[in-house]
């Protein structure tokens, strides 16, 4: 993947958030302790606060640069490539949450965000040297949730 614009980098970012607000949110939906569906709750709204931040990073990119416009066969491409993607290495899909036990909602979880990480480094190297400190945070901002995740899975261990 080379020669990504900073706004297809963060298009991309913006439906990979879609994505964690889905999943989370399905998992908030299907577990029953109480706790957890907290964890998860706050997990879902950190995926909600990346979006709007990144919806907001797209606008001041796009009023710099008026001459990128996308279209929206465009944007469905790019939620094609990380829905897939990222499921596909997770084992799952959202459909496949309806009856998951606690530990193995934590355990896919972490390889959600494991992937949207990897996904994420990927594109990294793809979008302008000059834009790269953005991907820099978004990967930030994912590596907090492996962290989380796995502390969690260890405790349930």
């Amino acid at each position: 993947m080379k020669g990504f614009s900073i706004i297809e980098a963060l298009n991309i970012a913006i439906e990979t958030e879609k994505l964690g607000i889905e999943f989370y949110g399905k998992l908030v939906d299907t577990v029953k302790d109480k706790q957890l569906k907290e964890f998860f709750e706050h997990l879902r709204q950190e995926e909600a606060r990346h979006l709007v931040k990144y919806i907001d990073l797209r606008k001041q990119y796009e009023q710099r640069d008026k001459k990128i416009e996308f279209e929206d066969e465009v944007q469905l491409y790019f939620r094609a490539i990380s829905d897939a993607e990222i499921f596909r290495k997770a084992g799952m899909t959202i459909k496949e949450l309806e009856n998951i036990e606690l530990k193995e909602a934590v355990a896919r979880a972490l390889e959600f965000e494991k992937e949207t990480l990897l996904f994420f480094y990927s594109l990294w190297d793809s979008v302008e040297p000059e834009h790269q400190n953005v991907m820099k945070e978004i990967v930030k901002e994912e590596r907090s949730h492996i962290i989380r995740l796995k502390n969690l899975l260890d405790t349930l261990q």
